[in-house]
């Protein structure tokens, strides 16, 4: 009889620590890789950029807490170790409010759906309690090992739920992904940010093409990425949302020069503005003025510029090059740049694959698996 009950004690004690370790891992790997810099944004906005938010100690003391909740749940409730993850419930309902946040909501601050949602809840929860407790159990020695997996199965539904509630859209984790590595001044790793994923945003794209820039490769790898958005994509000076933590405004000075609101009255004037001053004019500027005409798809200008900061003999970036080469066949300019014979031999490869295909929609998409990181295929598809 003593064996048995101590077999119980073991299993018991089994469950108590299991599904806390099983607990503080998932709520720390959900707020540090899933949720932690948009808790950082919320702490930003909420404090109005006085504080700022240490992902890794944030979500080391958030799941602490939440873990004295459940301690102190279990203390009060006095849970039976049978039913034991159920005392995980209300952690893992302050976990699913705390990351139930858009940047909509960290401007308009409202409980939401939680105003009404999180009493019943709590309500429902405390019957069922109450239900579990007056239930008669059979010999609780032959169900020892039947209890262990249905506490942990309790507690993955859980788990489950609570990440279901988080709908933040995974282009947004990618901004703010984005924001925070150049923030660290890490360029490379935010380029990297969902490099292969053709969902984006123009405030995504905004700050992949200064974190190009920021490396020196923003003409060559520009259309690496998918553009949407066009010209607006590149940079939009008068885009002050109050929820960013780095705006286009600090773009705008990480380039050399905030525009001022009254002489400058577009992104264009201010890129042109910059480059008119040699006191103000870098390669980068020079870059953002290139890559915004090519955006804009306006030609003539791109041209015109570019004869401006590239002398003949110059090596040209690849969008450059795609640019030249284009203009030159298709509208019998001759620009005096020279053009390898990659550039070339790819360039006769589209036009041979156009060629191939005779039906509009079919053209754009097999053209696009192979020729959409090029100017090319942006100039007379992209939209």
């Amino acid at each position: 009889m003593n064996y048995n009950k101590n077999i119980v004690k073991q299993t018991s004690g089994i469950i108590r620590y299991s599904c806390g370790l099983l607990f503080m891992l998932f709520s720390f790997c959900y707020l540090y890789f899933l949720e932690g810099d948009m808790l950082a944004e919320a702490q930003f906005v909420f404090s109005h950029g006085l504080t700022t938010y240490s992902i890794l100690i944030g979500s080391i003391v958030v799941t602490i807490v939440l873990q004295i909740l459940q301690w102190l749940v279990c203390r009060i409730l006095r849970f039976n170790w049978r039913y034991y993850s159920f005392s995980y419930f209300p952690s893992m309902l302050g976990l699913a409010m705390l990351t139930d946040l858009s940047r909509d909501s960290m401007l308009h601050f409202t409980l939401g759906h939680w105003l009404w949602l999180c009493p019943v809840l709590l309500l429902l929860y405390v019957l069922l309690v109450v239900f579990l407790k007056n239930l008669r159990y059979g010999d609780e020695n032959n169900e020892v090992q039947g209890l262990l997996w249905q506490n942990y199965l309790i507690l993955f539904v859980m788990i489950v739920c609570c990440g279901a509630t988080s709908k933040t859209k995974e282009v947004y984790h990618y901004e703010l992904k984005t924001e925070r590595l150049i923030m660290e001044h890490d360029y490379e790793a935010a380029s990297q940010v969902a490099y292969t994923s053709l969902k984006t945003s123009r405030r995504l794209t905004e700050l992949r093409m200064y974190a190009l820039a920021k490396q020196g490769l923003l003409a060559e790898c520009i259309f690496d990425y998918p553009q949407y958005d066009g010209a607006d994509g590149l940079l939009s000076i008068y885009d002050t949302d109050s929820v960013y933590r780095y705006p286009a405004l600090r773009i705008c000075y990480g380039l050399g020069g905030i525009p001022d609101g009254k002489s400058i009255r577009s992104t264009r004037q201010y890129l042109q503005a910059m480059n008119d001053k040699d006191s103000l004019r870098t390669t980068t500027t020079q870059d953002y003025l290139l890559c915004y005409l090519l955006l804009q798809k306006d030609l003539k200008a791109f041209a015109k510029n570019l004869r401006r900061f590239y002398p003949d003999t110059a090596p040209l970036p690849r969008a450059y090059r795609e640019a030249v080469l284009y203009i030159n066949n298709v509208y019998g300019k001759k620009l005096p740049y020279t053009i390898d014979s990659e550039t070339a031999a790819r360039y006769d490869q589209y036009l041979q694959r156009k060629a191939e295909l005779q039906d509009e929609r079919e053209r754009i998409n097999y053209t696009r698996r192979e020729f959409g990181n090029t100017f090319w295929w942006y100039y007379e598809y992209q939209k």
